[in-house]
């Protein structure tokens, strides 16, 4: 007789996604704490997901404040990797807890593959157009316009040279 398990019992809770995923360095202290204050200063201005917002600046900010932290016994990339839920919220947070797993605790894997996710091909070619085609506005002065050219290709040469 073939035994089988039926459909709706895949659908039941295994408990598997319970715990956090685990970096892959290893934390060399005995025991840490990453102060409340901190995480509750990372959770201020939660990246969301949505198209408007730039994934770049999010990282460059979110990194920033990660560089002011220091514990013992803990990388950098560990530190990271545990505060980055917490700048999350809206899609950016549901995107992080179907895909965190599939970087394996690698903080550059998962770093590029968000960036990829929220800031696709599609727009880096809009700004390499946007950059080719720039043009000064009616009513714009040239200090006005020199801005914006600059600002426009910071921000086209951040998003290929950003990536770790």
């Amino acid at each position: 007789m073939d035994t089988y398990t039926p459909i709706n019992q895949y659908a039941n809770p295994t408990g598997t996604h319970l715990r956090p995923p685990k970096h892959l360095e290893p934390i060399t202290t005995n025991g840490f704490e990453i102060s409340p204050d901190f995480i509750e200063f990372v959770q201020k201005e939660p990246f969301l997901g949505e198209s408007e917002e730039n994934p770049y600046s999010h990282l460059r900010d979110f990194n920033r404040f990660c560089d002011i932290i220091r514990i013992e016994g803990m990388s950098d990339e560990t530190i990271q990797w545990k505060l980055f839920p917490f700048s999350l919220a809206g899609k950016a947070k549901h995107w992080n807890k179907l895909n965190v797993e599939r970087a394996q605790g690698d903080w550059k894997t998962l770093y590029n593959e968000f960036l990829s996710k929220f800031f696709p091909i599609s727009k880096v070619v809009a700004l390499r157009i946007e950059v080719v085609a720039f043009r000064q506005l009616e009513e714009e002065s040239l200090a006005e316009s020199w801005d914006r050219l600059t600002d426009t290709t910071r921000f086209s040469i951040k998003s290929n040279a950003e990536k770790v």
